[in-house]
This record gives structure tokens, sequence and C-alpha cells, in this order.
């Protein structure tokens, strides 16, 4: 159907519903119908050319939705007619060959039988193998992987609580260092100022009882002075360690020619150790530090009596930053010096 013969056919009410047309021009379209060709129609007058166009448009709207209808019922009737046939072909074909669906069936399940057989044989160990398997050995492995990492946390929890702990004792020895330095410091500030009294006492009465005192002074220093290098090694502190030793080295030279005779062996070897100690400082501490302790027992021992010796102590004028100056020479046997270190060793 034309646009021209639509609009020439269609229904006055409808035609007023059509879109573009208002009441009024649709009664000038129904009045001049009908239009010899479309220009006619076009010069209408009131239709301009958007009407025109809205009008043409929903022309071809309802014609393809026309054509799409009687499509649709051309097609919806071909199936219809198609599955009839069909029907009736496999209706006679199913009538003349009644054997041969039953055969054709038997085939088909034996051979439905061997795949399912074929996929329980075969398939399902595949299948297994390729992916279930794979899985559960990944699935173990995390398992694994989790449990070592939990004792490994366990492990590392217990490791943390120790050291906590240690840091704990160590912070309380740090402490207790600390409060030994300074009970030392005041010991040692005590005795220098015994020591000044006691010389001055001394240099006007020169008596036995006070040359006793300070040469008692004079070691108890010494082990001071040894005390607190001992705690100063604790720290890593080896510059005040050093210059301690070099201190206490100097007193107890001095107290060589003024202690009995049995002692002389002992000093000797305390003086020795503390020379031993200095020439090792910085650089080998731990060695410095056993040398240390062995003159500390010495002295906190009373130097006890050890065999004869013959060790000549030399000692240089201090400085004002001590350094391994003394030197003592020794010439024992190897047999009397692991028999003293056997025996007086802390």
């Amino acid at each position: 159907m034309e646009f021209l013969e639509y609009i020439n056919t269609i229904d006055p009410e409808e035609l007023r519903t059509l879109p573009g047309l208002t009441p009024a021009l649709a009664e000038k379209v129904a009045a001049g119908r009908p239009f010899a060709t479309l220009e006619d129609f076009s010069n209408l007058k009131g239709l301009t050319e958007k009407r025109l166009a809205t009008l043409m448009e929903d022309f071809g709207k309802k014609v393809e939705a026309e054509n799409a209808e009687k499509l649709q019922n051309a097609e919806a009737a071909s199936s219809e007619e198609i599955a009839e046939a069909v029907g009736n072909e496999v209706e006679k074909l199913t009538r003349k060959s009644n054997l041969r669906r039953v055969i054709t069936w038997i085939v088909v399940l034996i051979l439905l039988g061997g795949a399912i057989f074929a996929v329980i044989k075969w398939g399902i160990p595949f299948v297994y193998d390729r992916y279930i398997k794979p899985v559960e050995n990944n699935a173990a492995s995390i398992t694994d992987l989790a449990d070592q990492q939990n004792a490994e946390i366990a492990r590392l929890d217990e490791e943390i609580a120790v050291l906590q702990e240690r840091v704990t004792t160590l912070e309380g020895r740090a402490d207790s260092v600390d409060q030994s330095l300074a009970a030392h410091d005041a010991t040692l500030v005590q005795l220098e100022n015994m020591q000044k009294l006691l010389d001055s006492s001394f240099s006007i009465h020169k008596t036995e009882v006070l040359a006793e005192l300070l040469n008692q002074l004079s070691m108890t220093r010494s082990i001071e002075l040894v005390s607190r290098s001992r705690l100063y090694l604790s720290e890593s502190n080896f510059g005040l360690a050093k210059k301690d030793l070099q201190a206490a080295r100097d007193l107890l030279y001095t107290l060589l020619d003024k202690i009995p005779t049995d002692q002389v062996g002992a000093l000797k070897i305390v003086i020795e150790r503390v020379d031993m100690a200095i020439e090792k400082l910085p650089a080998y501490p731990v060695v410095a530090a056993n040398d240390v302790d062995t003159a500390w027992q010495y002295l906190v021992d009373g130097l006890p009596n050890v065999p004869e010796q013959a060790v000549t102590p030399v000692i240089l004028p201090s400085t004002e930053t001590p350094e391994a100056t003394a030197t003592i020479e020794a010439t024992t046997t190897i047999e009397a010096t692991a028999a003293v270190e056997a025996t007086t060793a802390p």
C-alpha cells in the first residue's frame, strides 16, 4: 500500500489520531480527499514538511509491523506444515522399519554402555590423577606449610620471650653495674681522701702503724680500681678500664718492697696479669678480661703464697691517657706457671 492510498482510504476517526495532524487539519485532509498526487496532499494548507514527515514515518512503521506479522504468520504456517509432513514421514518410516528401529536402539545402548564403561575405567582415574589428586596434594602441602608456620611462630614466640627475659636480665645487670660503679667511685673517693690524710700524718709522724695503714690503703685502692675496671670491661668501656688498670698497676708496683715476703710472688703475678691486660686492650678484650679476673682473684684472696718466680717489673711514667707502658719480664718454668694458674685461677 502506498502512502497516498493510505491517506485517501483511512477512516476519518483514525485520521484524527495520526501523529502530526491536528483535529482541524485532519478535517481538511478528509474534506480534500482523494488526492491525486503526493504533491497535492503536501500543498494542503497547514500541512508543513515536518508534519508530512511525521505522517510518512508513522506510515512506514505501520507497514513494517504489518509485514512482520505476515511473515510470522507465514513462518508459523510453514513450520506447522513441515512438522506435519515430517510427522507423517516418520510415521511411515516407523511402520516400515520396526525391526531396524529395535536394532538401532540396541546398538545405541551398546555404544552408550561401552562409553559409560570407558568413562568409569579410564576417564575417572584420568580426571582424578589430572585434577583431583593435584588439588589434594596442594591441600596437603598447604596444611603442612600451615603446621610448619604455626610451629615456627611458636618457636619465634618462645625465642622472643627468652630474648625479652634476657633483655630484662641485662637491664637489671646494667642497673646493677651502674650501681656498682657508683659505689666503687664513692669508695675510691673516700680512700683517696683517707690516703691524703694518712700521707700528711705520715710526713709528720713516720711510724710503722701509719706505714702499714698506708700499705693497706694502697692495696684496697688497687682492688677497687681493678674491680671497677672489670665493670668497665663488661660495658665495653675499654678506655676507662685501661685507665683504672694503669692506676692500679702503679699502686701495686709501689707495694712490692713493702709487703711480706710470702706475698711478693703473688703480687708479681698480679702485676704481670695487669700488664698483659693493658697490652691487649682494646684489641683483645676477652683475653684482657680473663687476665683482669685472674689478677682480681689473687687480690681478693689476699695474695696467697705461690712458688718463687724471678719477676722484675719495669714501670714508665704515667701519661694523661694511660697506655700499655709497663711490662714484666718473667723467667719461670712452664711447670711452675701451670701449677700457679691451676691453683689460683678463679
